[in-house]
């Protein structure tokens, strides 16, 4: 049309628009993906790294969820985040990494194992003013009186050779205590979810845990 000289100004405004909603697209997918690598990589270092430093909860928490967006876009879950954005911490962020992570896992595997729909939520505060309560939930099958005495032990699981191991309670309990210097409670009922209460100091610095 233009070669031919039959561009009107109507059809070059149509060709503007569409070309400027195009870059728009192409620019919120660059910096979708520009933001999983960094966060895969932040996560990634963290959870080998067994080092403190400070960093914003709600923040961190994002990331690490964002990490696992890839495998939470295949189920059925949505998951919520309720954190106070002016939290600072002075912890083991690969700590709160790992342990976000397998309760996740936990959830997908446990609490809807059979692709059901459901809901995770995180939230947290600040107690006593120098704690954090991190309340983690989901509205899953939920857990026998029976089970939920033996939730931390190691190896113990309800789904072995379903892709349960037995070590990802087991692994949160010994991050919670012996690396954020905190303490951990869960409770839950057949068919209610399962609570996850996380209590650990906001910073280290003045209670170095590790031996």
């Amino acid at each position: 049309i233009y070669e031919a000289g039959k561009l009107t100004d109507s059809g070059l405004r149509r060709y503007m628009s569409t070309a400027i909603q195009s870059a728009s697209i192409l620019m919120t997918n660059l910096n979708r993906a520009a933001n999983l690598i960094h966060s895969f990589k932040q996560v990634a270092v963290d959870q080998s790294s067994s080092e403190t430093r400070l960093f914003n909860l709600r923040e961190y928490i994002d990331e690490v969820l964002l990490s696992l967006r890839p495998r939470l876009k295949k189920t059925n879950i949505t998951v919520k985040v309720d954190v106070d954005d002016s939290i600072a911490v002075y912890n083991y962020p690969g700590a709160i990494s790992q342990i976000l992570t397998n309760l996740v896992m936990n959830s997908l595997v446990h609490a809807f194992p059979h692709d059901e729909s459901g809901e995770i939520s995180l939230s947290a505060e600040l107690v006593d003013g120098n704690q954090v309560a991190l309340c983690y939930r989901d509205n899953g099958v939920g857990m026998s009186k029976e089970h939920l005495q033996k939730v931390f032990d190691p190896f113990f699981t309800t789904r072995r050779g379903s892709g349960g191991s037995g070590l990802g309670m087991h692994i949160v309990y010994n991050l919670v205590h012996q690396q954020l210097g905190g303490r951990i409670a869960i409770s839950s009922e057949p068919g209610k979810g399962v609570e996850v209460l996380v209590y650990f100091p906001t910073s280290l610095k003045k209670q170095e845990i590790k031996v």
